[in-house]
């Protein structure tokens, strides 16, 4: 019997696995794409980059940019029935709404 492992993405394989024609190097475009504050966006998480991966919880949701922090963009996300959180997301995990 294996032992489960308690990581932040634990259970996500399914969710984070890609298409046989999107595998490989990521897309310039998604990488270099810039939000303005106040966009909305999506968050939608690329595996090719482990950099600054979304918990699992935040797949899907959507979002509000607050502020520019570096390469990074803080996204302010409200889940239902929780209070808003603020979470650090690089552009290749986010698409516009």
């Amino acid at each position: 019997m294996s032992i489960t492992g308690n990581g932040l993405h634990k259970r996500s394989r399914k969710r984070l696995r890609l298409d046989v024609s999107e595998r490989g190097k990521i897309d310039i475009k998604k990488a270099l794409q810039l939000f303005e504050v106040g966009d909305k966006v999506v968050v939608d998480p690329d595996s090719r980059v482990q950099k600054n991966l979304p918990q699992r919880s935040f797949f899907g949701s959507v979002g509000v940019v607050l502020q520019k922090k570096g390469k990074a963009y803080t996204v302010e996300v409200k889940q239902q029935g929780k209070s808003p959180k603020k979470i650090d997301l690089l552009p290749v995990h986010m698409k516009r709404l």
